[in-house]
């Protein structure tokens, strides 16, 4: 190995400290191998967090030497990213920061709130940024999603034991996967809570047009997650459709877009939208520098209409779905728990049961002793329906480190190939989006795949990634 790959390698596997930083920035990276290259940024990444964590200390401490310091419980709400507002707009400590950094108030504002939360609420978060073990990102994630523990008054075992778990995973975990999972762990232990955002938040829902450069405009909508999941599904099927056009698929996505208003006849599915919606859609006036406002009755109304059906969407019906995991006693109303929207996460009971009078229910049928659905085989290539779904709900996004695409809008893949003895079973199959399939068919990478779904990825430079199994009530 060369010497100095290896240097960088024995430094990155140990504390974070001024002496390694300063060792590390003068190797030179030039005379690194790839690998080694690869082995530097690691290390670099987690003096930065060591970096990250005196920072939040400090900061810590200067909210706490100016005359209007906050005090632990001024907390008066969320910001737009949910993030906690804890400080009176008067507090002169964001005033001084932003001043000595160059930043702007609110930016001042939103670094102390998370010093706070981190330094003084959430110690072994802090620890672990310190040792390097999880990014400042990670460390990020766990504070916001905390914050509506922490100024709730929720008590501090549970808050103790939601973080222990979150750090438990960030080994194997996004910043924002570590997020979803704490926000279906904050919503278990907040039920009521998370019913109450949800029914304010759903007043909220909204489509808005705003004008972009060069003849181009934006369109966005707020829906509710399940009616947001129902738009792009149906949108990956059309332009799944039209694989044979020229674009990529973004381009074939938009198009799908305007040809689902336009070019088709609509119709209503499961609510009746106002008689004016449609037309209200196209000539609404609202307008404030430029942006269009659609107000929440024809902003439903974006998720249910649908082409008019046809021998040939009749046909694709049966893959216009959405996957909720739900608990027996919640769908029959004798508890409140939370329910799982695959692909987004944590949902109030209520929904969920909106979802179940609503919509088909499926179950999976599996082998008693293993819990595995039965095998195919070598008997044929192409999986059957059942042992497709149930791979989108084992796996519940394309299982490459750190991907979130939905599993349902991935591709099955073997992970032998079939060509090469491969088996059409639980343990080889697994989601792969189309660009993580590529990768591992022509780009070098190689998996690993168990009948669990969990999976340990091999670069082209040799190194490995594990991607652990996701438990069926655990989000993605």
């Amino acid at each position: 190995m060369n010497p100095l790959d290896q240097r960088v390698s024995e430094i990155k596997c140990g504390k974070p400290n001024a002496h390694a930083l300063v060792e590390l920035i003068s190797i030179s990276r030039y005379e690194l191998t790839p690998d080694g290259r690869v082995e530097l940024l690691a290390a670099l990444e987690k003096h930065l967090s060591w970096l990250q964590s005196h920072i939040h200390e400090v900061t810590y401490l200067i909210s706490l030497d100016q005359p209007g310091a906050q005090s632990e419980g001024a907390f008066s709400g969320y910001g737009a990213d949910g993030g906690a507002i804890t400080s009176d707009l008067n507090d002169q400590e964001r005033e001084e920061i932003a001043a000595a950094l160059r930043i702007s108030p609110n930016t001042a504002q939103h670094r102390i709130d998370t010093a706070t939360l981190l330094v003084h609420h959430l110690p072994e978060t802090t620890r672990a940024l310190a040792d390097g073990s999880i990014s400042t990102a990670h460390a990020n994630a766990i504070a916001r999603e905390s914050a509506p523990l922490i100024y709730g008054g929720a008590d501090k075992t549970i808050i103790a034991k939601i973080e222990a778990k979150a750090l438990a995973s960030a080994e194997f975990s996004t910043p924002n996967q570590i997020a979803v999972a704490m926000r279906k762990a904050v919503a278990q232990a907040t039920p009521q809570e998370l019913e109450e955002r949800f029914a304010s938040a759903r007043e909220e829902r909204k489509v808005i047009s705003y004008p972009e450069r060069d003849g181009m405009a934006t369109i966005s909508a707020l829906l509710t997650a399940p009616d947001a999941r129902l738009v792009m599904r149906s949108l990956e099927l059309k332009i799944r459709e039209s694989q044979e056009r020229a674009g990529s698929a973004d381009q074939r996505r938009a198009d799908a877009f305007v040809q689902f208003f336009t070019e088709e006849p609509l119709q209503n599915t499961t609510r009746v939208a106002p008689p004016s919606a449609a037309q209200s859609f196209q000539s609404a006036t609202a307008r404030t520098s430029g942006v269009e406002n659609v107000s929440s009755s024809e902003a439903d109304s974006i998720a249910l209409v649908r082409p008019q059906a046809s021998e040939k969407s009749a046909r694709k019906n049966s893959a216009m779905t959405i996957n909720v995991i739900v608990d027996l006693p919640t769908l029959l109303g004798l508890a409140e728990n939370p329910a799982e929207l695959s692909g987004y996460g944590p949902i109030p009971a209520t929904l969920a049961r909106e979802l179940a009078a609503s919509h088909q229910w499926r179950r999976f049928i599996s082998d008693p002793i293993t819990g595995e659905l039965l095998e195919v085989g070598r008997e044929k290539y192409q999986p059957p329906a059942a042992l497709i779904e149930f791979i989108n709900a084992r796996d519940k996004t394309c299982r490459f480190p750190g991907c979130r695409r939905a599993a349902e809008l991935s591709d099955i893949d073997h992970a032998i190939p079939w060509d090469e003895g491969g088996q059409t079973s639980p343990a080889n199959l697994g989601a792969l989006c189309r660009r993580h399939h590529r990768l591992k068919t022509h780009g070098g990478w190689k998996i690993s795949s168990n009948a669990d779904g969990s999976c340990t990825w091999t670069s082209p430079y040799g190194k490995s990634y594990f991607v652990p199994a996701r438990p069926i009530n655990e989000v993605a």
